[in-house]
């Protein structure tokens, strides 16, 4: 399975270019708080304000042939899905005072930046359980995620969705993805920027509880941001995952090893080397995986390896890395 570095830009190669270096720090400070940030391209829609995606779902018929006999003619199957971005926005201010009590330019620049921290980790986190759970459909205003597109297993991409035999409402999902323009990919208006866009607006009035009149120094963040599914084959969801019946033990309970090796077989980058492909789950998945790679007496093709720009390890399975993401809830209903 391919875990070549994808030719599409990341939020943080765009935000390298030279247009995008008043947002750089921004951009750094998403991708710690969540790694699905830093792993996912972004690309302009190709339709300008939303992105539009050719699927073939059947294929033309071809027949054996027969002396003085003619072709019937075939035709395949398409479909086309339009997936459209939305625009996250937070605002921070802090009174001048605050800030003007400070003699040296970078440290008024630190107050009000350690104010826009919090919006910052609060859009981060927003957007990260939006490119999982968020549902067009039901919220027009927010992009589709990944659970509202692989939320039936009689659908027609039901095949990659990985049945873990939970039931309840204590259930969780891992995610097998590859990041390529061709497979899976994050989108944002073409008339737009990728990543945080920040407006300074300096200071401005504001009035208090009694009516008086004192200044602020507010800032604002708007982030467009959707996701765009290209091809299913190269997403697979593990669901109903019972976070309960989780053991130290591979072999009794819930058998997280058995469910990533259907996603494995099901997963179409293993065929290809497009893109970058990654495993996403929570941390008390990944804990237990931990646990059951470390006591197991036999294989589980899971290990540890040293990954990042700081060498981090990081638990692999087959190869791909295994991504740890609060994101990811424990209180899914089932999958059915």
């Amino acid at each position: 399975m391919a875990l070549l570095d994808s030719t599409s830009p990341t939020l943080l190669d765009i935000a390298n270019m030279p247009d995008m270096k008043d947002v750089k720090d921004v951009v750094n400070l998403l991708g710690q708080f969540n790694p699905i940030l830093e792993d996912a391209p972004a690309m302009a829609c190709n339709k300008g304000t939303y992105h539009e995606t050719t699927v073939r779902t059947g294929l033309p018929t071809p027949v054996w042939g027969r002396l003085y006999k003619g072709i019937p003619a075939s035709k395949g199957t398409r479909q086309q899905v339009k997936d459209t971005p939305g625009f996250l926005e937070a605002a921070g201010e802090v009174d001048t005072r605050l800030v003007d009590v400070w003699e040296k330019a970078e440290d008024k620049a630190s107050i009000r930046f350690e104010e826009a921290e919090g919006q910052l980790e609060a859009m981060a986190q927003e957007a990260a359980t939006a490119l999982f759970y968020h549902d067009t459909d039901t919220d027009p205003e927010k992009p589709m995620g990944l659970a509202p597109r692989f939320s039936s297993l009689s659908a027609e991409n039901g095949g990659q969705i990985i049945d873990g035999g939970g039931g309840g409402a204590d259930n969780t999902s891992m995610w097998m993805v590859t990041w390529d323009k061709k497979a899976c990919h994050l989108i944002y208006p073409k008339s737009y920027k990728a990543g945080i866009q920040r407006e300074d607006r300096g200071a401005i009035p504001k009035t208090d509880a009694n009516g008086d009149t004192y200044f602020a120094y507010r800032e604002e963040f708007t982030w467009h941001l959707g996701l765009t599914v290209r091809d299913w084959r190269y997403v697979t969801r593990g669901a109903n995952i019972d976070i309960t019946a989780l053991t130290t033990d591979a072999t009794a309970g819930a058998n997280i090893i058995e469910v990533l090796t259907e996603m494995y077989y099901k997963h179409y980058g293993r065929r290809t080397s497009i893109g970058r492909t990654f495993i996403y789950a929570n941390t008390t998945i990944v804990k237990y995986l931990d646990y059951q790679a470390r006591n197991a007496t036999k294989n589980l093709h899971l290990t540890f390896k040293e990954a990042g720009p700081n060498a981090k390890e990081v638990l692999h399975f087959r190869g791909i890395p295994i991504r740890e993401t609060d994101a990811i809830l424990s209180t899914e209903s089932v999958v059915a």
